[in-house]
């Protein structure tokens, strides 16, 4: 049996007519007929009634239609999946990461590497540690001093990338219309959701400060730094983002920093890798690239 039997039919079964889904296999009329009397004869039933002019589907392919079209699905799935596996790596990321650091770096990589080919999956920190576990080769995330993952050396090694801050800043225009801070006054802060990493660190280092000398309005709560940028640029509150996917705006003067009255909080970016074939030689490079910049 073979597989474009199975999209013949299936072509058929779309058209309703042998000679336009010949035309659309690309095919003669005839060389057509012959491959779907093959599958007939590997499936043991005929499929089409060519007692009638035009032929008439018999309702034994009609009822093939739905699982066909799965299997065929699922095998160029299966061979996609093969093909990953062999010369493919999966990173990794944490959301705002695969924003702001991971495309300069893998640019990086590419030049040393042209070779390399890749599958980022982005996530939550509180999955990225399942996530490495399972099947991924290299984790791009945060960490601070009290929140780190604990991986054996044997699993993966540790290479830190660079020193990160979250930064509270607004647009121009809402930080025109507060004005000078001043405790007591009321702020709009722009959150992340509770109970997620960034969530965690803003509630260990500056934000109780906040809260005890500003009155703060919660309005919104978010797990993504992007959707709090772009609420930010709207002009709806105070985000603490990281600076490196705020630096254009900070620069060019369409958002404001506000950290001299809010404060900010440091984060570590780090990168860990399993020590073998292909992620190892990334790994390799970007330590090399980082010696290159000291």
């Amino acid at each position: 049996m073979e597989l474009k039997w199975l999209e013949d039919l299936l072509v058929l079964l779309e058209e309703k007519s042998v000679t336009r889904a010949a035309v659309r296999r690309h095919v003669t009329q005839p060389a057509y007929s012959r491959r779907i009397r093959q599958l007939e004869q590997w499936l043991g039933v005929e499929l089409v009634d060519r007692s009638t002019k035009p032929v008439r589907i018999r309702q034994s392919g009609l009822a093939l239609e739905d699982e066909v079209r799965d299997l065929v699905s699922r095998l160029y799935a299966l061979r996609n999946r093969v093909h990953e596996s062999l010369d493919r790596v999966t990173i990794v990321s944490q959301h705002t990461l695969a924003i702001s650091h991971f495309p300069p770096l893998i640019r990086e990589v590419k030049k040393q590497l042209p070779e390399v080919s890749y599958r980022v999956v982005t996530a939550n920190y509180e999955e990225c540690e399942a996530l490495f576990y399972n099947e991924a080769d290299l984790l791009l995330c945060y960490q601070t001093e009290n929140r780190q993952f604990q991986f054996s050396e044997r699993l993966a090694l540790k290479l830190p990338l660079a020193q990160e801050r979250l930064i509270p800043v607004a647009s121009k225009r809402l930080a025109q219309q507060l004005g000078e801070l001043a405790p007591g006054m009321m702020l709009p802060l722009l959150m992340y959701q509770r109970g997620g990493f960034l969530a965690e660190i803003l509630a260990n280092s500056c934000l109780p400060d906040v809260i005890r000398d500003y009155r703060v309005e919660a309005v919104c709560e978010s797990a993504f730094s992007a959707s709090l940028k772009e609420m930010v640029l709207a002009d709806m509150g105070i985000a603490w983002l990281a600076g490196e996917i705020i630096e254009r705006e900070l620069a060019s003067g369409e958002c404001i920093s506000f950290e001299p009255w809010l404060g900010s909080a440091d984060l570590e970016i780090v990168l860990y890798y399993r020590n073998e074939s292909q992620s190892g030689r990334i790994g390799q490079v970007i330590a090399q690239m980082l010696e290159a910049k000291a």
